[in-house]
């Protein structure tokens, strides 16, 4: 037995053992879970390298069902995209379950929840190992089963209720079209194995099917993009895509461990890694790869807005992890599979430091907003600003040496798809472009401003802005600064080189092998679009931009609609769940009592007046009545019988053969003694006749 095996089985003996005695357990439940995360977590390392030595590794479990032409064979597979989200899920399912045990203590039901994210995150280990679909959706399904669980773990709370019901639900509508794609892809492939189905993709990119043959119709669509398209609808609900996105923020409602492990490392973690799995089926559907990109794309510039509106830290928590897996949706989108993992794992790691420090960061936000600044407004352009202008465009033409440096933009282009190569170059842009304009007005803000009243008294005028080109700068700044970024480029190509494996599928699609080349020239425009930035923040600083009244109204109506999250939630509650709740009451009225009830009324009314009918017109007019006469019949005929025949027939018949018994009886009482005589007489004739015959023969 493979010692992987104990990876997914850790965590689910923890949920046995803390499910069966929890009782006796108690607050010492976590005794139980966190050595067992732990083994797991241990384990993910020892198969990281053993993936990176060895390649990828199958280990067939058992024949889970066998019908006909139906076999599905458990097994896991273990390749550098399932290594490297099990590092992601274990490692910070380990960091949770130990935070949890000092934040749930006390807890009334603190052996429960330890033993349901236990439980969850079992069921991601074998979702993210899993090497059929079956067993993938099966692990899907009980992610969300203990998402309702643990986001309704406060049940005296009725916000915590309704979140837990709505993401359910949500979920719930999601996993039917990943459902229906399932049986679309054994329909199609005839088999669930994964590592099958990606193998067999390119024999069946040009077959279509009728989707509208049952109404009789013809409408032929590609098979690829209608089972492409129903498993991306599960990955919708569960890495909360528009629209059905409405769950996530609700989730807050759960403890804090709870969102760290949803948020960062299991469920919205499920449906980018999907996508990822599925990359080569995904590539030979050209139309459902720019679906995934539109949605991606459309819920990352929402979401990202949205989080600019909010004033709760873990709502804008929710709603920017809704945004970078906007992100990570776009990059499965172009085809940037790697870029997406290497998101993927960076995001949830940094995801979970900032839930399980949000009450700090709440404290540190209290108390900036006490805090007592002179800000009032200097000149502003001034030439003993200079170095600060200096400093900024320094700055920001750091990121575009980053961002556009040769490994990175490799994670983008490895399947040189060229819808990656142009969004990899917007998102750059834009990002380069936003960066050095924050970055001028941040630097400008913070030291353009005098310095507090108090400080001010004990500082000479020079000591409140930075010295751009001090010994400590150029000796500490710019040299950490640079190694960061070497390091980086070293992480993302050997990020990319741990990958290279698990990403050959991809390239076979496409017909090319993963580029190591690249030049600087590439550089120079984005340095162009950083100088941009800056000198656009430069010119808004310098001539600052006043909107006119009716712009400025429209932007309120903006920051309105942002702020109600898009009015998503009002739209749903209008559209379907009124409508809904009305209809149900209208079945409940109309139909149910209305119809069902009153049809079962009348029939059990009109039983009870035919039973009583027959019971007065049947049973005693007709039946009482000739089984009286009957009785009264019996009675005649048996006095007639007893009259007629017994006394006057029958004893006379027996009185005449008594009397003719007793006439023989004296007859042959008188010839008795003559006939004994007789007998004996006969008797000894024969007697002496035989004995007789019996000497005569013998001698």
């Amino acid at each position: 037995m493979s010692p992987y095996l104990l990876i997914p089985l850790s965590p689910l003996f923890a949920f046995l053992v803390i499910g069966l005695l929890g009782w006796w357990l108690r607050e010492a439940s976590h005794r139980v879970a966190i050595p067992a995360v732990s083994v797991s977590f241990a384990l993910s390392v020892a198969a990281c390298f053993d993936v990176y030595r060895n390649g990828p590794r199958q280990i067939p479990l058992y024949s889970l069902i066998q019908s006909g032409s139906l076999t599905v064979d458990t097994s896991l597979y273990l390749d550098a995209i399932a290594a490297v989200l099990l590092l992601l899920v274990t490692g910070v399912s380990t960091l949770v379950h130990i935070f949890s045990s000092r934040y749930m203590k006390g807890d009334p039901r603190y052996s429960r929840f330890f033993a349901v994210i236990a439980l969850f995150t079992s069921s991601m280990i074998l979702l993210v190992m899993s090497g059929n679909l079956l067993m993938l959706y099966m692990c899907w399904e009980v992610m969300g089963l203990c998402s309702y669980l643990l986001i309704a773990h406060w049940s005296d709370r009725t916000t915590a209720c309704q979140a837990a019901t709505k993401a359910f639900l949500v979920n719930a509508v999601a996993d039917v079209g990943l459902g229906f794609g399932i049986i679309l892809t054994w329909y199609t492939f005839g088999t669930l194995n994964i590592q099958e189905i990606l193998a067999a993709a390119p024999d069946h990119a040009g077959r279509t099917v009728n989707i509208l043959g049952f109404l009789g119709l013809e409408w032929q669509v590609p098979i690829l993009s209608l089972l492409s398209l129903l498993l991306f609808m599960g990955a919708i609900g569960k890495s909360s895509q528009l629209p059905l996105h409405v769950w996530l923020p609700f989730a807050m409602e759960a403890p804090t461990p709870v969102s760290a492990l949803i948020h960062a490392a299991t469920m919205v973690n499920a449906g980018v890694y999907l996508l990822v799995r599925l990359g080569p089926l995904y590539l030979l559907a050209p139309f459902a790869m720019n679906v995934v990109a539109v949605i991606g794309g459309l819920t990352a510039f929402f979401a990202a807005t949205v989080a600019l509106t909010q004033t709760d830290i873990k709502r804008i928590l929710a709603y920017s992890t809704m945004s970078q897996l906007g992100f990570m949706v776009l990059a499965c989108g172009v085809g940037a599979y790697a870029a997406a993992m290497l998101h993927l794992v960076t995001h949830g790691a940094l995801k979970a430091f900032l839930f399980l420090s949000s009450g700090s960061a709440l404290q540190q936000m209290h108390a900036s907003h006490h805090g007592e600044s002179d800000a009032r407004p200097g000149p502003l352009v001034r030439w003993r600003h200079v170095p600060l202008y200096a400093g900024a465009l320094a700055l920001a033409l750091v990121p575009p040496l980053i961002i556009f440096s040769g490994p990175y933009e490799r994670l983008w282009t490895v399947t040189q798809l060229p819808q990656a190569r142009v969004v990899f170059w917007v998102l750059g842009l834009a990002t380069v472009f936003l960066a050095a304009f924050y970055l001028f007005r941040w630097i400008m803000d913070l030291f353009q401003h005098p310095v507090p009243v108090e400080w001010r008294e004990g500082l000479r005028p020079a000591e409140s802005l930075p010295r751009l080109f001090s010994a400590s700068l150029l000796l500490g700044l710019i040299p950490s600064t640079a190694g960061i970024a070497v390091l980086l480029m070293f992480v993302w190509d050997g990020f990319l080189r741990f990958l290279t494996p698990a990403l050959e599928p991809l390239t076979a699609v496409t017909g090319v092998t993963i580029p190591s080349e690249w030049s600087p020239v590439s550089l120079l425009p984005a340095l162009g679009v950083a100088f941009g930035g800056w000198a656009l923040a430069f010119y808004f600083h310098a001539y600052p931009f006043h909107p006119s009244p009716g712009w400025s109204e429209r932007a309120k109506t903006l920051y309105v609609f942002f702020w109600n999250k898009g009015y998503f939630d009002e739209l749903y509650e209008s559209a379907i769940v009124r409508p809904s709740l009305r209809f149900a009451n209208w079945l409940w009225k109309v139909v149910d009592l209305g119809a069902i009830d009153r049809a079962y009324s009348s029939l059990a009314g009109a039983s009870v007046s035919m039973a009583r009918w027959l019971w007065e017109v049947i049973d005693v007019q007709g039946i009482d009545r000739m089984a009286t006469g009957v009785g009264r019949s019996s009675i005649g005929m048996a006095r007639w019988l007893w009259q007629m025949v017994d006394i006057r027939g029958v004893d006379r018949a027996f009185t005449g053969v008594g009397r003719q018994s007793d006439a023989a009886g004296r007859a042959l009482h008188q010839i008795e003694p003559r006939m004994l005589q007789h007998h004996l007489l006969v008797a000894i004739f024969w007697l002496a006749l035989g004995i007789g015959l019996f000497f005569w023969l013998i001698l």
